[in-house]
């Protein structure tokens, strides 16, 4: 059961960096969107652990996990499946899916718009790390670091929002007895979620000031 929250690109995305998925807008708005570098992994046992992607890259001592299913071009297929706009609050902006991740130094070193858009109002969703995590105490998890950049007209962010979101897993690591496909659908699906949570953490109502 869900539970809830790089080739390298250039600071400026180029027109071929990126794919347009929905033209249904009428005053030119994007949502610009970037994927992660793939899938990387953490683990706490009990006599070892950290971030090391020790699972993904099958070292002895870490349990296997194939980091396939969230490969950048499948990370494309997801988001567009997603429909980021309307979970966003955002149906009347053309989604725009960049097909490179962008480097943390350039997301969090950037002042402007990450890409070349010149539109009138845009945004941007930024996938910056997908992590599989487990720990022997609590569990596995697909933890996700989403940041959202609201520029409206300007170029400088009005809004900047980012935050860990995480779903459980069922099926990674596999279980005895798992037909392979069930580890590949958990990840997807876990994303597919944490892509949700974040819309959710995002879209929640700014606490009011205590008296």
């Amino acid at each position: 059961m869900m539970t809830g929250a790089l080739a390298a690109l250039s600071l400026w995305a180029t027109p071929l960096a990126a794919q347009s998925v929905d033209a249904s807008n009428t005053q030119g708005c994007e949502l610009h969107v970037w994927p992660s570098q793939g899938l990387h992994s953490v683990y706490y046992g009990w006599v070892h652990g950290g971030i090391n992607d020790g699972a993904v890259k099958g070292q002895n001592g870490y349990p296997k996990v194939d980091g396939a299913p969230l490969a950048i071009d499948q990370q494309h297929v997801l988001l567009a499946d997603a429909h980021p706009e309307r979970a966003l609050d955002r149906s009347n902006y053309k989604l725009v899916i960049h097909t490179e991740a962008l480097s943390s130094s350039d997301i969090r070193g950037a002042t402007g718009r990450l890409s070349q858009s010149t539109s009138p109002c845009y945004a941007e969703l930024i996938i910056e790390d997908v992590f599989f995590q487990q720990d022997v105490f609590s569990g596995s998890f697909l933890k996700t670091m989403v940041r959202f950049r609201d520029f409206g007209s300007a170029t400088t962010p009005t809004r900047v929002f980012g935050t860990w979101v995480h779903t459980a897993l069922a099926h990674v690591p596999a279980n005895p007895g798992d037909a392979p496909q069930l580890a590949a659908d958990d990840l997807q699906q876990a994303y597919r979620n944490n892509l949700s949570l974040f819309a959710e953490a995002l879209n929640k109502p700014a606490k009011s000031a205590r008296k």
